[in-house]
């Protein structure tokens, strides 16, 4: 298959490694687009659902699932309304958003409907420019810091572990997020943002 140019800047393999070992896992890729991280996943060895607002772009996806000989094993298209994050029922191990999450507007909706469709721990991660000037990406106005969107998912959500890198790919932060996993008992553990790899407490 042709490289694609984007691979050079987006560094999907970055990416793909800081999400840990993704085989056999549902991934939902939550603004799926053209595909791009949607076959990176497939790639990796998950399954995915990928999700987008447009019904042409739907059956652009359609189309080369059928050409890939995917099943719906292994992917799932759903176009779905503007705001609806398009996962029902803990269907989803991990969910993945690439450089949209600014721009969701009711974002307390939008995670709670999430997480209502990801497994326990409901792993999230996403992908945002760094807060400076392009290009590549957006322009400064239409960023955040990186604090600042920790803060904004800690105050829409319930997710209470989220780490951030900032040194892995260019321009970019890859965001990792989690909730606290308890054991019960004397102790617990927890899923260290950074690594995916859970903590003995």
């Amino acid at each position: 298959m042709k490289a694609d140019p984007r691979d050079d800047w987006q560094k999907p393999e970055v990416v793909t490694g800081l999400m840990g070992n993704i085989a056999h896992l549902t991934v939902a890729d939550l603004f799926a687009d053209d595909g791009y991280w949607t076959f990176k996943f497939i790639a990796a060895g998950a399954n995915v659902i990928a999700v987008v607002n447009d019904a042409e772009k739907a059956s652009a996806l359609e189309a080369r699932k059928k050409a890939m000989g995917l099943g719906d094993d292994r992917l799932v298209i759903r176009a779905v309304p503007l705001g609806d994050p398009g996962i029902y029922k803990e269907e989803a191990d991990m969910a993945f958003i690439g450089h949209r999450f600014l721009t969701i507007q009711n974002k307390r909706d939008f995670l709670t409907r999430m997480r209502a469709g990801m497994e326990y721990p409901r792993y999230l991660v996403m992908v945002e420019w760094m807060y400076k000037e392009g290009p590549p990406g957006p322009p400064k106005s239409e960023r955040q810091p990186s604090d600042r969107i920790m803060d904004m998912v800690g105050e829409f959500s319930e997710y209470s572990d989220v780490g951030a890198h900032s040194d892995k790919v260019p321009d970019q932060v890859v965001f990792l997020i989690n909730d606290y996993m308890d054991t019960g008992g004397d102790g617990g553990q927890q899923i260290n943002a950074e690594t995916m790899e859970v903590i003995q407490e």
